[in-house]
């Protein structure tokens, strides 16, 4: 037994693991996408980024363990509401014609619809930013961000600057025996103030802006007050000094009205518990409050309570969604919002002016979601490695494809050595593009398709050859069970022992078995290792 000879077995046995590997290819794709396996598998792994990897551990209480469940179920719920995005809805392109009632009939058959909240089909890729802002926007946050700016920008109109403002001119009033002093022109200043406050409220101009405008404003009600007040009078002097350095003030005050990231994710958070306050305390508002242990708690109810109503008002006027507010935050579970705190933390960090944090945070929660799908991608390839060895069995089993026996004919037929030789030899020598695609690509279901073509006249010049060591018909059957050793049962075993090592081959793929059976008939014809991507590039130019 020498090296040829060996070499002629393996290039045989090779070249049909290389045919079935094909087909099975073609058939774990095609159950893949009636079954929807990516997308269920992509949907499951959110559910299971939403809710922290919640679930029941050994030694809690049953109450303890109805609230883990309570929070998987929130959890689900939450994915159900981001599936419902415009982003995500339009990213899922069911089939039509006969595979899409094919495949909606396979849902129903097998609860996918209750997987996508009655759809047959869901997407089964998920782009980072897409799921980013999906999330943000389900959660409300550039709505609760908005109406915390509002709250501090009515704070500081009306509470700083219009009081610093009247503070002065009264103090100038009294001076001067005058009660009427600028009264026309304070009423002009408050009401443009108040405009602009409005306008920001109806998102007409950004805080930025706004803050900008506030100051033009001051500057003019400067201007007229100059205009009005006598020239060479010291409290106007005084008044007129005291209102430029209230102009000059007002840009620095931004950062106090605009909340930061994680000012807006501790309201959200903290919303999120009034709400679970309602559902796990028994008794109204007033009975919740009071069962508080301290006034510090108390007012961060209060002042929860308050912003979900304003905020809950704010999305029903703009009609966003059919969910409420206070629905989502029912969804909201505790390992979600630590994860969302974190990330706002990190934003928070990396940013220079706070207008940059809402998009700093959906950074941060792409980054979050693509390392969570990259661990999730290990979990299905482990999935689809045993779903393949299973289809790998069943082709072995069907085909009667008993490697012990295949090798035993090989070694025993040359003239069928030679015919597989020859067959494989041609289908390398004629697919040099398909060896420099399979280096190229990466992944399997890519390599695959570099295949695709070659795998009809594959099939049909394997076909050819006569006495072919695999099937069910009567004189493979005889040839396989009149190798076997004495007695049924050892037999048995050892004809399931080669279909055990034919599935595990099947199922190691395609592209697999061609970049090997590639490499084996180089080492036969020449003795030298194959070429590599770049000489064979070169060497077909």
């Amino acid at each position: 037994m020498n090296l040829p000879f060996i070499l002629d077995i393996g290039i045989g046995l090779f070249s049909i693991y290389l045919t079935l590997s094909l087909f099975a290819s073609e058939l774990q794709e095609l159950m893949t996408t009636v079954l929807q396996w990516r997308a269920q598998h992509l949907k499951q792994s959110i559910e299971t980024l939403l809710a922290g990897e919640s679930k029941p551990i050994p030694n809690q209480t049953a109450a303890e363990i109805q609230i883990v469940r309570s929070q998987i179920v929130h959890s689900k719920e939450l994915a159900n509401q981001l599936y419902k995005h415009p982003l995500i809805r339009s990213l899922d392109h069911e089939s039509k014609g006969l595979i899409g009632r094919i495949a909606e009939q396979v849902s129903q058959w097998t609860n996918t619809a209750k997987i996508f909240s009655g759809k047959a089909s869901g997407p089964s890729y998920l782009p980072s930013d897409v799921f980013s802002v999906a999330l943000l926007e389900t959660l409300k946050t550039g709505e609760v961000a908005q109406t915390l700016s509002e709250q501090k920008l009515k704070k500081f109109v009306d509470g700083t600057l219009i009081n610093s403002v009247v503070e002065i001119i009264n103090f100038l009033r009294h001076g001067a025996a005058n009660e009427s002093l600028l009264d026309r022109e304070l009423q002009m200043f408050q009401a443009e103030v108040h405009g602009l406050m409005q306008a920001f409220s109806n998102r007409q101009t950004p805080l930025t802006d706004s803050f900008n405008q506030i100051a033009s404003a001051v500057k003019r009600f400067l201007l007229a007050s100059e205009a009005v007040l006598p020239d060479h009078d010291s409290q106007s002097h005084v008044f007129l000094k005291q209102l430029a350095a209230i102009e000059q003030e007002i840009p620095s005050l931004l950062k106090q009205v605009d909340p930061s990231i994680v000012e807006v994710m501790s309201e959200l958070n903290n919303m999120a518990w009034v709400v679970e306050s309602f559902q796990t305390a028994k008794g109204d508002y007033q009975t919740i409050v009071e069962q508080l242990p301290d006034k510090t708690l108390q007012k961060r109810f209060q002042a929860g309570y308050d912003l979900i109503h304003v905020v809950n008002q704010t999305v029903k006027d703009s009609s966003q969604g059919q969910d409420s507010f206070q629905t989502t935050l029912t969804h909201l579970v505790p390992n979600l919002r630590d994860s969302l705190t974190m990330l706002a933390k990190q934003a928070q960090q990396k940013i220079e002016t706070p207008d940059q944090g809402a998009n700093q945070l959906q950074k941060e929660v792409a980054l979050w979601f693509d390392r969570s799908m990259d661990r999730s991608a290990g979990v299905y390839k482990r999935n689809a490695k045993g779903v393949a060895i299973i289809i790998g069995l069943l082709i072995a089993v069907i085909t009667n494809t008993d490697t012990l026996h295949i090798i035993n004919q090989l070694a025993q037929d040359s003239t069928l050595r030679d015919a597989y030789s020859q067959v494989a030899s041609e289908l390398v020598s004629r697919n040099p593009s398909a060896i420099v695609c399979l280096q190229a690509e990466q992944g399997e279901a890519a390599q695959v398709d570099c295949l695709n073509n070659e795998m009809m006249a594959l099939h049909n010049t394997i076909n050819s050859i006569t006495n072919v060591p695999i099937g069910w018909n009567a004189s493979n059957w005889r040839q396989q069970w009149q190798s076997q050793p004495e007695g049924a049962w050892l037999g048995s075993l050892k004809i399931l022992g080669g279909w055990l090592v034919s599935a595990i081959a099947i199922s190691m793929g395609a592209p697999f078995w061609f970049n090997l059976l590639n490499k084996v008939i180089n080492v036969r014809n020449s003795g030298k290792p194959p070429a590599s991507t770049s000489q064979t590039q070169s060497s077909s130019s």
